[in-house]
């Protein structure tokens, strides 16, 4: 925590300096011609004297008089151009206000929309997954007590009722363990793209695998739920079966 904070404060300070600085110590020179204005005056009259000859006003050697004349005084007032250089004045009222602002600003989004939205969205996240859930307790017919290791592996997962016999959740316990809660959710998926919260109808397997194996072998005890739909909740199963 004290590592981000510390890189924040660094990235304040950046930012701040990177802000601030042109207004501080402004450097930027702009040359400004003085005689602009007077040059777009002239190039208007030129034009108007170009109007005048072809609307047949002026015949050609008053044009060239009256261009001669113009471009006499032209050369006359622009013989010397001109140029002020302006140089930015600093402003550090400015300077100063965002030294003050930005580092509010920045703790307020952080408490307004960061930290609450860093707390909100695991809980969403956590919700989302438990709604999605099947919950319920695997147990152990009694006459198939002696017949199961107590260190052998039990499987339990949810597939499709129709299409790939692929899990699409999967949790592992031991006998031991049995009677055994267990919630199957996105979380425990075995697939990216195959999340139980996208299926629509499934069957709970339970299984104890004699070899440790997720593969189904002769002689493991399975058994297996009714038909349900993910975010169902007391989905018991029970081990009652030996597979062929």
């Amino acid at each position: 925590m004290l590592a981000f904070l510390l890189l924040v404060l660094v990235l304040l300070v950046v930012v701040v300096g990177v802000m601030v600085r042109p207004l501080f110590w402004p450097n930027a020179s702009v040359n400004a011609d003085a005689t602009q204005e007077k040059r777009a005056v002239y190039r208007q009259q030129f034009d108007e004297l170009m109007q005048d000859k072809n609307n047949g006003m002026l015949d050609g050697l008053q044009y060239d008089l009256a261009k001669t004349e113009l471009e006499r005084r032209m050369l006359s007032e622009l013989a010397e151009t001109n140029s002020v250089a302006l140089k930015p004045k600093a402003d550090r009222k400015l300077a100063f206000s965002l030294i003050l602002i930005v580092p509010i600003a920045a703790i307020y989004l952080y408490l307004v929309i960061g930290r609450p939205f860093a707390i909100v969205f695991p809980e969403m996240q956590a919700a989302m997954v438990q709604a999605s859930a099947i919950r319920g307790t695997v147990s152990l017919a009694p006459a198939l007590l002696k017949k199961a290791d107590p260190a052998a592996s039990v499987f339990i997962y949810a597939r499709a009722k129709q299409g790939p016999v692929m899990p699409l959740a999967i949790v592992r316990t031991t006998v031991s363990a049995l009677p055994y809660a267990y919630q199957l959710d996105d979380s425990v998926s075995v697939m990216a793209d195959l999340k139980l919260s996208q299926a629509g109808e499934v069957v709970v397997v339970a299984r104890i695998s004699k070899t440790g194996d997720a593969k189904p072998q002769k002689g493991d005890l399975q058994g297996l739920s009714g038909t349900v739909t993910p975010g169902s909740d007391k989905v018991d199963v029970e081990l009652n079966t030996v597979l062929p």
